[in-house]
Parts: C-alpha cells; sequence; structure tokens
C-alpha cells in the first residue's frame, strides 16, 4: 500500500473512465472525475468512523470476494481499470454498512456540493464502493494497518471532501477550522521561502 491512499485510488481514475461515465450519465467530465473522487474521499472516511468495529471490514471483505464486481475488476500496472456495471446492484451493501441510514443523505450531498444529478451521485457513490473496497481485497489489506494508515491521513483526505460532507460524517466545526489554520499555516511558510 502506498504512502498516500487517496491519491492511490484517484490514480485509477483514468481518462476513459471519466469519459465513459459522462456519456453514460450525461454529465460534464469536469464535474465526474470530481464526483468519484469526492466519493473515494467519502468512502475512507466513513470507514474510519466504523473502525472500531472489526467484523465490519470481515464481512465487507467477504461480500466484496464473492461480488461480481470484485471478480471482474482488473487493477493493471498501467493503472486502467476496467469494470462491468455491477456496482450499480453490488454497490448499495457495502454503503448501508459503513453509513447506515445516512447513505441517500450522503448521495444528495454529494448531489448538491458538486453538482450533478442525483441518480448520478448515487451511481458514483456505488461504484466508488466497490473501487475502494476491492482494491483492498485485491491487495489484502490488512485491517489494523489499514486504520492505522486512514487515520494518519484523516487531514488529507477531508481536506479534498466539501465541506457540508464533511459536517454529515461528523467531522466538527472546530476540526475543519484547525484544518483550515495549519493548511495556511504551511502555506505561508512555503511562499515565504519562495519569495
Amino acid at each position: 500500500m502506498v504512502a498516500y491512499l487517496h491519491n492511490q485510488l484517484r490514480g485509477f481514475i483514468s481518462p476513459f473512465l471519466v469519459s465513459k461515465f459522462s456519456k453514460e450519465y450525461n454529465e460534464s467530465e469536469v464535474l465526474m472525475k470530481k464526483s468519484i473522487e469526492t466519493s473515494i474521499s467519502t468512502i475512507l472516511i466513513g470507514l474510519n468512523n466504523k473502525f472500531d468495529d472489526k467484523n465490519l471490514y470481515d464481512e465487507l471483505m467477504e461480500y466484496i470476494s464473492n461480488s461480481e464486481f470484485y471478480t471482474d475488476v482488473k487493477f493493471e500496472a498501467t493503472k486502467t481499470l476496467i469494470i462491468n456495471s455491477s456496482f450499480n446492484k453490488e454497490g448499495c451493501k457495502p454503503l448501508n454498512l459503513i453509513f447506515s441510514n445516512k447513505k441517500d443523505r450522503i448521495s444528495e450531498m454529494i448531489s448538491n456540493e458538486i453538482g450533478v444529478k442525483s441518480e448520478t451521485a448515487s451511481a458514483i457513490l456505488n461504484f466508488s464502493a466497490m473501487l475502494v473496497f476491492s482494491y483492498f481485497k485485491s491487495q489484502n489489506q490488512n485491517f489494523k494497518s489499514l486504520q492505522l494508515l486512514i487515520n494518519d491521513q484523516k487531514r488529507i483526505i477531508l481536506s479534498t471532501m466539501p465541506e457540508g460532507i464533511r459536517l454529515l460524517l461528523g467531522v466538527s466545526t472546530f476540526e475543519i477550522i484547525e484544518e483550515k489554520r495549519e493548511s495556511s499555516f504551511a502555506s505561508n511558510i512555503f511562499s515565504f521561502f519562495l519569495g
């Protein structure tokens, strides 16, 4: 597993895949790419919020290993992702496991924050769930190391998400303010040394 998990997962979102989804859902490629990236971040933070339940992760991995999506997905070295459309029906269970009764609200929030149709946001969230968990399964990702990795990178992942989604996932306003302050401070120091 590479150092920056979110970037590793985003790397599988090829221009071909974005174009395919863009045509299928009649959305702009820019908004489609942003929807996928936001959905990936949302899945990671949702999983992070459930890390007190190891059985849930085991259940997710068992479900994924028996899914049509996982059977057909190919994570090639070139990072060109080959997929089928089974995520439409298979993505609901992982989302219900990690978000419980918030799944539909999260999907609507992605739609509102990114500016895509509700049905697009729902489909992309399903796709992202299957992508993320299929990748973990393909890497034989250990629960404990994944927990440490996501927790260590939580601020980076949160910084890629619209504020409304972060709040819906239970990230306090204080955490968001602190994150922005630290980011601004680092940016100012960088500018100082470049100037």
